[in-house]
C-alpha cells in the first residue's frame, strides 16, 4: 500500500499495557462466543437482516442545501471504500462485528495532505483502545495497512469505529455474544439436545435387566455389546437378547421437558436483544398479512435508522471534519420506509398537491429516468397546475366569477332605440 495514515503514530509495544480480551463466555457447559453464536438460527438471521438492510442503502454526501455531491470521498462511501472491497461488503463487515463482537473497526488511510484515500476494515480482536497522555488511541496488533507486520498506535481521528449500542464506558461497545450469553447458551443447548435426541431415535436411554446378579465384567460386556449394535444412529434394527435379559426403554416426549417451548422462547429473546420484530426472524406464529407492513415500519424506525445514524455521525466527524462548507453524509432509508404501492402513491400525490416534489423527483425515487419538463412544481387546483403559472390561473378563475359590466352603447344605437320606442308608442 503506497499511502500511509498521515497522523498515525507508531510506538513500541513495551510502552503500552498488555491487551486483554474476553472472547469466550461459558454457559452451563456450552461455549458461547461470536462464532458459536452464529450457529443459533435466530441470531444468524437477525444479524444478516440488520447488516444487509443497512449495507444496501444509498450513502451520499450532501451540501447544506441538500444537494448530492460527487467526488473521491463520495465514491468511497457509495461504491468502493478500498481497492479490495465494495461498499456493501464493507458495511456488512462493520455491522456484523459490532453486533456479535461489540465493535467494527476500519483504518482511515490518508495522503500527505490529510485527505482520505481509503478505509480498510480490521478484525476487532486486533484492536484495543487505549489512552496516552489523555488522548485516545487505537492499538493495532495485526492488520494495519499503514504499518503491516508490526504493532501500531492509531489516533482516534484515523479510526472509523462503529460500536454496538450497549457500552459500559461510551468508547467500546459490548457484543451480543457477551451480554446475551445466557439466551444464546440455552439456544445452543437446545440444538445440541435436538441433535442427540434424533440421533437416538427419540429414545435417549434404556435399561437392560436380568433376574439374577451380574458380575462387573459381565455387565460391562453386555453394555458394550448393546451400544455397539444399537447405540447412536443405529435405530430400527432387530435386537437379540441373551437368555433372561430384558430391555425397558426410558422414553419421554420432548414437549414434556418444554423442549419446543424453550426453542420458541429463544427466538423471542434473540428478537428482543436485536430489537427486531419476531417476524423478521421467520417466526410464523406472530405474523399475519395485516402486521407485515407495520413490522417493516417498526424495524425501520426503531432499529435501522439508529444504525444509519451511527454510520453517518462517524463519517461526519472523521471523514468530513475538515470540511467547513456544511457538508454531511446521509443514508437514504426511503427504500425501507416507502411501504406498498398504495401507500407510496398517496404519499407522492399529497407531496405534489403541496408543491413539494416534482414528477422527475418521484421518478428518481422509483428508479425511473426523468423526462423533459418534468422538473416543474405543481399545486392542486381542480387539476395539477404548474406553480410558476399559479397567479395566471387564479386571476382567470377570479375573472370568470365577476359580474360582467354593461356595455356602453354608441350614439347611433341610442337613436335606433329611441325610434323603436316611439314607433311602439304610436301603435299602442
Amino acid at each position: 500500500m503506497g499511502w500511509k495514515s498521515f497522523f498515525a503514530k507508531k510506538k513500541s509495544v513495551a510502552e503500552e499495557p498488555a491487551v486483554t480480551r474476553n472472547l469466550y463466555t461459558w454457559n452451563a457447559g456450552t461455549s458461547v462466543n461470536p462464532e458459536s453464536a452464529m450457529k443459533v438460527s435466530a441470531f444468524y438471521s437477525g444479524v444478516i437482516y440488520i447488516s444487509t438492510q443497512i449495507a444496501k442503502l444509498p450513502w451520499e454526501i450532501k451540501d447544506k442545501n441538500n444537494n448530492v455531491q460527487d467526488g473521491r470521498l463520495a465514491e468511497l462511501l457509495r461504491l468502493r471504500p478500498n481497492p479490495e472491497m465494495n461498499s456493501f461488503s464493507f458495511r456488512l463487515f462493520l455491522i456484523q462485528c459490532a453486533l456479535a463482537k461489540g465493535n467494527g473497526y476500519a483504518e482511515i488511510v490518508r495522503d500527505t495532505a490529510g485527505r482520505v484515500r481509503a478505509l480498510y476494515p480490521i478484525k476487532p480482536e486486533y484492536v484495543q483502545p487505549t489512552r496516552i497522555d489523555g488522548e485516545l488511541y487505537y492499538r493495532i496488533t495485526e492488520g494495519s495497512v499503514s504499518y503491516p507486520g508490526s504493532d501500531a498506535l492509531i489516533p482516534a481521528s484515523d479510526m472509523f469505529h462503529i460500536k454496538n449500542f450497549y457500552t459500559t464506558d461510551g468508547l467500546v461497545g459490548q457484543g451480543l455474544a457477551h451480554y446475551a450469553a445466557e439466551t444464546l447458551g440455552i439456544a445452543l443447548g437446545a440444538d445440541q439436545f435436538a441433535n442427540s435426541l434424533f440421533a437416538n431415535g427419540g429414545m435417549p436411554s434404556g435399561v437392560l435387566s436380568v433376574d439374577g446378579a451380574l458380575s462387573s465384567e459381565a455387565a460391562k460386556r453386555l453394555k458394550e455389546s448393546w451400544n455397539t449394535s444399537h447405540g447412536g444412529r443405529k435405530v430400527g434394527g432387530t435386537a437379540v437378547l441373551e437368555e433372561g435379559v430384558k430391555y425397558s426403554p426410558i422414553s419421554f416426549q420432548p414437549d414434556v421437558m418444554q423442549f419446543l417451548e424453550s426453542r420458541k422462547f429463544s427466538v423471542l429473546e434473540v428478537a428482543r436483544f436485536l430489537r427486531l420484530p419476531p417476524t423478521k426472524l421467520y417466526d410464523a406464529e406472530t405474523s399475519s398479512y395485516n402486521n407485515v407492513e407495520h413490522a417493516n415500519l417498526e424495524v425501520a424506525v426503531d432499529t435501522l435508522d439508529a444504525w444509519a445514524r451511527n454510520f453517518e455521525m462517524e463519517a461526519d466527524i472523521k471523514l468530513l471534519a475538515n470540511q467547513f462548507d456544511g457538508r454531511r453524509s446521509e443514508m437514504d432509508l426511503y427504500a425501507i420506509f416507502r411501504g406498498d404501492m398504495d401507500t407510496r402513491s398517496q404519499y407522492f400525490s399529497r407531496m405534489m398537491q403541496a408543491g413539494s416534489i416534482t414528477p422527475n423527483e418521484i421518478r428518481l425515487k422509483e428508479g425511473m429516468a426523468p423526462y423533459e419538463k418534468g422538473d416543474r412544481y405543481y399545486i392542486a387546483t381542480n387539476n395539477f397546475t404548474p406553480i410558476d403559472r399559479m397567479d395566471e390561473v387564479l386571476d382567470a378563475q377570479i375573472k370568470s366569477k365577476e359580474t360582467p359590466k354593461p356595455v356602453e352603447k354608441s350614439e347611433e344605437e341610442k337613436k335606433v332605440d329611441e325610434a323603436v320606442v316611439s314607433y311602439l308608442e304610436k301603435r299602442i
